[in-house]
């Protein structure tokens, strides 16, 4: 399995497409790891040099010895990617993950090429920080599977709810996960969400970003969406409908092909000094 060393942890990630294609380092949730992105990653890896990383506390990554920051989570991945000699990357996060790379973006401009960020924020509140931890002491005190159950309305939509088996599948997959992180990971990935903060300085992030929203989203509601959209200089947000913050899981096809069409925008330009012909 690869491994890369980063401040004094092993950050496990994996990687498909062809070396030389440009890179693309996706970043997963709060409580996940890199195989909640593979399936995104298969639709793109016959062009782009695909890394879905596992970041601290998560997966089979190292674990913390303390409490930590987003900040901190994003020098992780600014010291996996130069520890891989990759750079510029597109740079793809999803809730916390999308956390992370606004922090990447905001502190490491030139190495970010395209930014994606998938149902995330731009700061911690009272609403978000009961929400969290509420649902992280339930998480220590309740069997597995119950806890899914309560945790899963929060993450799918009403719609969602009436596909037969779709939530019924989530819990039994997710229960029988062999990652399933440690709750003391999990809290320590709770706080450093919870003390995020980008409002007010996205205006150092110049790259093009694309910002893709669940209109029924109600952990990352659309007021970030619309915060994110004011506040970026060249972003775009695309809104599905009738899905909420588990659109990774639920729409992932429609997520791949909208960042499939976002990153080839870079390949399709022409070279320098040629112009774009237009019908006159």
């Amino acid at each position: 399995m690869p491994y890369q060393q980063v401040s004094g942890l092993r950050l496990h990630y994996h990687e498909s497409g062809p070396a030389a294609g440009p890179p693309v380092v996706f970043l997963p949730g709060l409580g996940g790891d890199g195989r909640w992105w593979r399936p995104v990653a298969r639709f793109l890896e016959d062009r782009y040099r695909c890394i879905c990383l596992d970041p601290r506390d998560s997966g089979r990554s190292g674990r913390a010895s303390a409490p930590y920051t987003v900040a901190e989570m994003a020098a992780d991945v600014v010291g996996f990617c130069r520890g891989l000699g990759l750079g510029p990357v597109n740079l793809v996060g999803y809730s916390l993950g999308g956390a992370v790379a606004q922090e990447v973006a905001i502190g490491w401009p030139d190495l970010v090429r395209r930014l994606a960020l998938v149902a995330t924020y731009t700061s911690g509140d009272p609403r978000g920080a009961a929400i969290l931890r509420g649902l992280a002491s339930l998480r220590r005190s309740l069997p597995r599977e119950e806890y899914l159950r309560l945790l899963f309305p929060w993450v799918y939509s009403h719609q969602e709810y009436r596909q037969a088996g779709l939530v019924d599948e989530a819990v039994a997959t997710t229960a029988a996960d062999p990652l399933w992180l440690e709750d003391d990971a999990y809290e320590r990935q709770v706080e450093a969400a919870l003390s995020f903060h980008s409002e007010g300085r996205l205006a150092a992030v110049t790259c093009p970003t694309m910002l893709v929203f669940g209109d029924e989203d109600i952990m990352t509601p659309l007021r970030f969406a619309h915060r994110l959209r004011q506040e970026l200089p060249s972003s775009r947000l695309v809104i599905l409908a009738g899905t909420g913050h588990g659109l990774l899981f639920t729409r992932w096809r429609e997520l791949a092909s909208l960042l499939r069409s976002f990153l080839d925008e870079d390949l399709e330009r022409p070279p320098a000094g040629e112009g774009v012909a237009t019908d006159r």
